[in-house]
């Protein structure tokens, strides 16, 4: 619906029900979800620009050319848990121990990965990418506190194409 000049309701949507899955390597690949993640922040999108100027540029002002886009990582926050297959060395609960967020850092392995929302209209829509764990944290160990963790997933490609 074009709203240009209109009053409407506006209408929005929670990460309430949203998971991170990860590929298991396996054929036909399936997808087992991290435990207690907290949020997923997408990483920027941005297209670099460079200065084309000229000593006789119009307007004595500076021109610009865009170039190519670039993506940043996937942020993740959520609750350490050192006996899930999820954060585990070893893995299990349906995660290879080569699959596990800790392994796939460590082993700096290209893998696939599926971000999960519903819409307020009760849509589920998935974001596959390619990418590869940058960042795997372990919070602060206090006295009165929970363990976090953090962890980046950088994607090799562009995804895009998937957004709806």
């Amino acid at each position: 619906m074009d709203v240009t000049d209109l009053y409407y309701a506006g209408e929005a949507f929670i990460g309430y029900s949203a998971q991170l899955k990860v590929g298991q390597a396996d054929s036909p690949e399936t997808f087992v979800s991290v435990a207690d993640v907290m949020s997923i922040t997408p990483g920027d999108m941005t297209t670099g620009i460079i200065n084309k100027t000229h000593l006789r540029s119009p307007g004595r002002a500076h021109e610009k050319m865009a170039t190519l886009r670039d993506i940043g990582p996937f942020s993740l926050s959520g609750n350490y848990r050192p006996g899930h297959g999820s954060h585990s060395t070893a893995g299990g609960d349906g995660f290879a121990s080569t699959q596990s967020l800790v392994n796939l850092w460590r082993n700096v392995t290209k893998n696939n990965f599926i971000i999960e929302v519903t819409d307020a209209s009760g849509n589920v829509i998935e974001l596959p990418f390619r990418g590869v764990v940058s960042k795997y944290q372990i919070g602060q160990i206090g006295l009165d506190t929970k363990v976090d963790f953090t962890a980046d997933i950088q994607p090799l490609s562009d995804w895009t194409a998937s957004l709806p």
